[in-house]
C-alpha cells in the first residue's frame, strides 16, 4: 500500500468507527464542517469528500483540498497564501526549494517588508525565499524566489530599502550568465567583487568602442593637437574597451596609487596612512617616494604589480629620485627609461583594486577611502569637473601631471587620470591620458578636452539609451 493510499485508508476507517460510536463524534472527525448525515445519499456525499479529504503530492508536501493549509503557503494560524504555494509549485517544490524552515520568522508564511515571505532550506538552489507583496501591480500575481548571493544581499540592505521582488532572478544577458532580479526599488546585480548592489537597473553595457573611437577622433581638435589614450572596464561584468590601450604614456603622478598599494601589501595601515594622505591630497612627491621604500624599493613595486596579473610591459615604476635616488632593476624600458603605464594595465590595475586583490578587505577598504581625498573637481581633478554633482563625493581617483616646460626641453606636456567612478547603474574604471607635444599646445585645452572625454564616458555609460555626445559635456 503506497502513502496515498494508506492516508486514505486511514481517514474511511475513522470515518466509520465515528459512526459506530455516535454521530457527535462523525461530526468531530469531519472538521464540524455541518449536520451529520442520516440519508444514505448524503453519506456516499460524505464517503466521496472523505475519499479525496488528504493527498500528498509528489514533493511531499501535503496538499488538503478541502482546507489546502499544510505548511508550504500557510501561516501558523492556518491562512493560506496561494501565490506561494503557487511558486512553490512552479519552480519545482521540494527538490529545489527543499522544506520550510525557521530563518528567524518562523517556518510559517510571516509578514516582512511589504509583503508576506516564507523561508525554505533549500533544495539544488540553496537557501531560499518566497516572497509574494502586498502590491495591486499585475507583476504582484505572482510571488517569486530569492536565493544565492541575491537573498544575502536583500537580507543584508533590508527588505524596506529594496522592496519586495518583481520577478524571479534570470541571467543578465548579453553574454553574461551572472544572475539579476528587480525588485519594487531597483534591481540587484552583481558589483564585480563577489556581491551584489542595488542598481536602477539591471542590463548589460552598451558597447563603448564606438564612443571611444569617437572621442579619440575629436580630441586633437578639441585639445589643440593632444592625442588619447583611454581604456574603460565595466566593474560589474569586467567588459573593458579601449582606443590606443596599449600605447605606453609617461605616468607622472597617477600611479602613486599604485605605490599604495604595493605599501599596504607589506605594511600595517597606521604605517603607510602617514605618507599616503599627503600623496593623495596634494600629490606629494616626497611622500611618494616614501610609499615605493615602504613597499621595499622600486622593484618591489613592480613585483607586486606583476603578481596582480599586470605584465611589466604594461605597468612598469624605473625611478623615482625624490629625496633620493630609486631606481629598479626590473623595469621595462618602453617608455625610454620613463615610469609608464598603458591604458589597459591601468584599468587592470583599477579592477585588481575594485575586486580588493593582493590586500584584505580592510586594507583594500582604507586605500579605496584614502583615493577619495583626490581633488574632486579643477586642477588635479579633471575626471570630476563635469560629471553629476551627485557623483562627486564617491568618486576614487588620482590624477597625474607633466604640464608643458615641467621638464627637458620639448618633452611632451601628459595629463593623466585613474578613476573608479560609480553610477546608478554600476561603477566602471576609466584611465586616461592626454599627451601633447605640439608647437601649438594649450594645457588649458588639453585639460578641458580631458574633461570633456570622461564627461562623454559617463553618461554613454549612465545613460545607454540617449547619445552620450549630447548630454552636455563641453570640450
Amino acid at each position: 500500500m503506497n502513502g496515498t493510499s494508506f492516508l486514505r485508508y486511514r481517514a474511511l476507517r475513522m470515518r466509520d468507527r465515528g459512526r459506530n460510536w455516535g454521530g457527535a463524534w462523525v461530526a468531530f472527525l469531519v472538521g464540524c464542517q455541518g449536520e451529520v448525515a442520516d440519508d444514505p445519499a448524503e453519506a456516499g456525499a460524505e464517503d466521496a469528500a472523505a475519499d479525496g479529504a488528504v493527498e500528498v503530492s509528489e514533493t511531499g508536501t501535503d496538499a488538503i483540498t478541502a482546507d489546502p493549509c499544510g505548511v508550504v503557503g500557510c501561516e501558523a494560524s492556518k491562512v493560506f497564501h496561494p501565490r506561494i504555494r503557487e511558486a512553490f509549485d512552479r519552480l519545482g517544490g521540494a527538490t529545489v526549494l527543499g522544506a520550510p524552515t525557521d530563518n528567524g520568522g518562523t517556518q510559517w508564511v510571516h509578514a516582512f517588508g511589504s509583503g508576506m515571505v516564507q523561508d525554505f532550506a533549500g533544495g539544488s538552489l540553496g537557501p531560499v525565499i518566497l516572497a509574494e507583496s502586498s502590491s495591486t501591480a499585475p507583476w504582484a500575481a505572482q510571488a517569486y524566489a530569492i536565493h544565492g548571493p541575491i537573498r544575502a544581499a536583500w537580507l543584508a540592505l533590508g527588505a524596506p530599502a529594496v522592496g519586495h521582488p518583481k520577478e524571479d532572478a534570470h541571467p543578465l544577458g548579453g553574454g553574461v550568465t551572472a544572475l539579476v532580479q528587480t525588485f519594487e526599488k531597483g534591481c540587484l546585480g552583481p558589483d564585480g567583487r563577489g556581491g551584489y548592489e542595488l542598481y536602477e537597473a539591471c542590463a548589460p553595457p552598451p558597447d563603448l568602442a564606438p564612443t571611444l573611437a569617437k572621442i579619440g577622433a575629436q580630441f586633437p581638435t578639441s585639445s589643440g593637437g593632444a592625442d588619447l589614450a583611454v581604456a574603460v572596464t565595466w566593474l560589474p561584468t569586467l567588459t573593458r574597451w579601449s582606443h590606443q590601450g596599449a600605447v605606453p604614456r609617461t605616468s607622472a603622478s597617477s600611479v602613486k596609487w599604485v605605490w599604495a598599494a604595493a605599501a599596504l601589501a607589506k605594511n600595517s595601515i597606521a604605517t603607510v596612512e602617514t605618507p599616503a594622505l599627503p600623496t593623495f591630497e596634494d600629490s606629494n612627491n616626497s611622500t611618494a617616494g616614501q610609499l615605493i621604500d615602504l613597499a621595499g624599493g622600486p622593484n618591489a613595486v613592480n613585483d607586486f604589480t606583476v603578481a596582480l596579473g599586470i605584465p611589466i610591459t604594461q605597468l612598469s615604476l624605473c625611478g623615482w629620485s625624490f629625496d633620493k635616488t630609486r631606481v629598479a632593476t626590473n623595469c621595462s624600458k618602453l617608455a625610454g627609461g620613463d615610469n609608464f603605464f598603458t591604458a589597459v594595465g591601468a584599468v587592470t590595475f583599477l579592477e585588481k583594486v575594485w575586486a580588493g586583490a593582493g590586500l584584505p578587505a580592510d586594507k583594500a577598504s582604507k586605500l579605496a577611502a584614502w583615493a577619495t581625498l583626490s581633488p574632486r573637481s579643477g586642477y588635479g581633478g579633471w575626471v570630476g569637473t563635469q560629471l553629476p554633482a551627485a557623483v562627486r563625493p564617491g568618486l576614487q581617483h588620482k590624477a597625474g601631471w607633466l604640464p608643458t616646460g615641467c621638464c627637458s626641453a620639448g618633452y611632451p606636456a601628459f595629463y593623466n587620470e585613474f578613476a573608479i567612478v560609480r553610477t546608478s547603474r554600476g561603477s566602471y574604471a576609466f584611465a586616461a591620458s592626454a599627451k601633447n607635444g605640439g608647437a601649438t599646445r594649450n594645457d588649458t585645452k588639453q585639460t578641458k578636452a580631458l574633461e570633456w572625454a570622461s564627461c562623454v564616458v559617463f553618461h554613454a555609460l549612465a545613460e545607454p539609451s540617449g547619445d552620450p555626445f549630447s548630454a552636455g559635456c563641453t570640450p
